[in-house]
């Protein structure tokens, strides 16, 4: 009796089967990100894995005050970064002058924390500084200085977004051979 051919060759050997339909299936997960991208180009220039629900900070130096500024967000869902508050320990332009809405203001250790904010972002917008901010993303015990993954003086877009571990890892190989240039 002659024997069957498979149409699979590969079914002959299930483990090896399994080995790469596992793979593939990892590989397909939906994982989140926590993604910096070129406000213009929307291009991605750093990426690291998220969960909802945590928190990350955006650290800068202001430029009048020369102090700290500590901006704390919470990743809601793609399209959602809440602000939920800032630290700063001296008045200066464009930092909050006082109580706005619903917001709190606590004075603790010398520093104002101002809280209760009803601010949502689809992405947050940062510029870059050129001479004194230094803006770093804080996220997970990683500080990622964001001159370091784009210029100085750039506009960059801080967004959540939902993809698959293929993609992710796609996107990290174009970042680092970007990287190497």
């Amino acid at each position: 009796m002659a024997e069957k051919s498979s149409a699979f060759p590969f079914m002959k050997k299930p483990f090896i089967f399994f080995i790469i339909l596992s793979i593939v299936i990892i590989l397909l997960l939906p994982i989140y990100a926590l993604e910096v991208k070129i406000a213009k180009t929307e291009a991605t220039v750093y990426q690291q894995p998220a969960k909802l629900g945590e928190q990350f900070d955006i650290i800068w130096t202001h430029s009048v005050t020369l102090q700290p500024v500590i901006e704390t967000y919470r990743i809601d869902q793609p399209g959602k970064i809440s602000l939920i508050q800032m630290i700063f320990d001296d008045n200066g332009p464009n930092l909050p002058a006082r109580p706005e809405y619903d917001q709190k203001w606590l004075i603790e250790d010398g520093k104002f924390i101002v809280y209760n904010y009803d601010l949502v972002f689809e992405k947050v917008p940062v510029t870059i500084g050129s001479l004194i901010a230094n803006h770093a993303l804080q996220y997970n015990d990683t500080l990622t200085y964001l001159k370091e993954v784009y210029r100085p003086g750039g506009y960059v877009l801080l967004a959540i977004t939902k993809k698959n571990i293929f993609k992710y890892l796609t996107q990290e190989v174009e970042i680092w051979l970007k990287n190497q240039k």
